[in-house]
């Protein structure tokens, strides 16, 4: 292989290494942004809950009223994980089409570069045998 063809199969196991890594954080950063969306989904729960509990009991129903903003409070603060996991999910999947549109590109160069090669090679052989022809019609002659 020529020094150009192994620089350019290089090229593209590199390209090919950063999708993967693309991939993987992208993995990551979903399984980041749903456990963020659980903990909302918890922390709604939860306010209903102590809500559902407070309905028949005054002494609930005050404790309830003391403890609701911490409970909104830590509603937000999950709210804020997840809008901060989701921007972080995005940016990993623009990430990863830009790695993959990146190996595509290399691998299409590699692709065009063996066709080239083919082509070439297909000349020779047919060079060869139009030679060895008109050697042989020649020689009948």
């Amino acid at each position: 292989m020529d020094p150009r063809n192994r620089t350019l199969h290089a090229l593209v196991r590199l390209r090919r290494t950063e999708a993967d890594r693309a991939r993987a954080t992208l993995a990551r950063m979903l399984a980041d942004e749903q456990a963020a969306a659980d903990l909302v989904q918890a922390s709604r729960a939860r306010i209903e809950s102590e809500r559902q509990a407070a309905m028949g009991d005054a002494t609930f129903a005050t404790a309830f009223g003391d403890w609701l903003p911490v409970g909104r409070e830590a509603v937000e603060r999950a709210q804020t994980g997840l809008d901060a996991a989701r921007r972080a999910s995005e940016q990993a999947r623009v990430a990863m089409m830009q790695a993959n549109a990146a190996l595509k590109a290399a691998q299409a160069i590699v692709d065009k570069r063996q066709e080239e090669e083919n082509e070439i090679r297909t000349r020779r052989e047919q060079n060869e045998i139009d030679d060895l022809s008109r050697r042989t019609s020649i020689n009948l002659t």
